[in-house]
C-alpha cells in the first residue's frame, strides 16, 4: 500500500518551511493519505502536550470519525481516547448494525507515538464495510510512524510561532516601558530645571514689577514716552511671570519645531 511517492510527499512536508496555519498543513496530510487509502472521512486528534488529552486538530469528510464518544478514557473520550494508550493500529473492518448518523461502516485508528510520548491519533472511516482490512495492519503502522513525525514537526513549529508572537509582544511592552522611563527621567530633569529657573528669575522679576508699579503710581512727572516705556516693561515682566508659571504645570516633555534644526519645549 505504501509506495515511494507517499514517503516522498511526507518528507516534503517535514522539510518544508511552513508559514501557513496548522490546519492547512494537516489538510495537505489528508490529501496524501487520500491517494494511498481513499478514505471518506478522517479525523486527526492531537494530544495536549501538558495533559496528553486528545483534541480534534483537523477533520475531513462528513463526520467526525470516532466511536463511544460518551465514554472517557485516559487520553480523552471515545475510541480515540482508548486507542491513545495503544502502540499499534486498531482495524474495525465492519461495524455491525445500522447507524446512519455514524456515517461510516469501516474504520482504522492509528495511534501516533514518538518514543514514549503520545502525539495524537488518526482515525479513518469509510461507508463501505470491510474497506479497511486487518491484513494491512503493518501498512497502517508504517503510515502512523510517518505521520507522527509530521504532526510533531507541525506542533513544534506552532509552538515556535507562538513563542515568537509572545516575544514580539514582550519586546513591544519593553519598548513602551523604556519610553515611559525615559519620559519620567526627562520630566524629572525638567522639574529640577523649573525650580532653578523660577528661583533665579522670580526674585529679580518681582523687584522689576514692584519698582515699575511704584514709578507708574508715583506723583512724579513722567512724560508720555517714559510712561509708555514703563508700561511696556511691566507687560514684558508679567509675560515672563506667565512663562515661569506655565513651567510649573508641564506634564509632558514634548517639543515643537522652533526653527529649522531646533526644537523648543511645549508648554501646555
Amino acid at each position: 500500500m505504501i509506495g515511494f511517492d507517499f514517503l516522498r510527499q511526507v518528507s516534503a512536508i517535514l522539510s518544508k518551511s511552513l508559514t501557513s496555519a496548522d490546519a492547512s498543513a494537516y489538510s495537505a496530510i489528508f490529501d496524501i493519505l487520500d491517494e494511498v487509502i481513499h478514505y471518506e472521512s478522517a479525523t486527526l486528534f492531537v494530544a495536549n502536550p501538558d495533559s496528553e488529552v486528545l483534541e480534534v486538530a483537523q477533520s475531513r469528510g462528513p463526520v467526525i470519525v470516532d466511536l463511544i464518544a460518551q465514554v472517557g478514557f485516559e487520553h480523552g473520550h471515545g475510541l480515540s481516547g482508548w486507542i491513545g494508550a495503544r502502540h499499534e493500529p486498531l482495524v474495525l473492518p465492519s461495524l455491525g448494525g445500522e447507524n446512519v448518523e455514524r456515517g461510516f461502516a469501516s474504520m482504522v485508528s492509528m495511534p501516533l507515538w514518538l518514543d514514549e510520548r503520545l502525539i495524537g491519533v488518526l482515525n479513518l472511516g469509510h461507508s463501505k464495510p470491510d474497506f479497511f482490512n486487518v491484513d494491512n495492519s503493518d501498512d497502517y503502522a508504517e503510515i502512523g510512524i510517518q505521520l507522527t513525525m509530521v504532526v510533531e514537526q507541525l506542533r513544534l513549529r506552532s509552538q515556535l510561532r507562538d513563542k515568537n508572537l509572545q516575544l514580539e509582544k514582550l519586546l513591544i511592552e519593553l519598548k513602551e516601558a523604556q519610553d515611559n522611563l525615559v519620559e519620567k527621567e526627562r520630566l524629572a530633569a525638567i522639574g529640577e530645571l523649573v525650580v532653578k529657573v523660577n528661583h533665579e528669575i522670580n526674585n529679580p522679576l518681582a523687584a522689576i514689577i514692584s519698582m515699575t508699579d511704584l514709578l507708574l503710581m508715583s506723583e512724579a512727572e513722567i512724560d508720555g514716552q517714559a510712561r509708555k516705556n514703563l508700561q511696556n516693561i511691566r507687560e514684558a515682566a508679567y509675560r515672563i511671570h506667565d512663562v515661569t508659571e506655565a513651567l510649573k504645570k508641564i506634564e509632558t516633555s514634548g517639543t515643537d519645531d522652533y526653527i529649522e534644526g531646533v526644537k523648543m519645549l511645549r508648554l501646555e
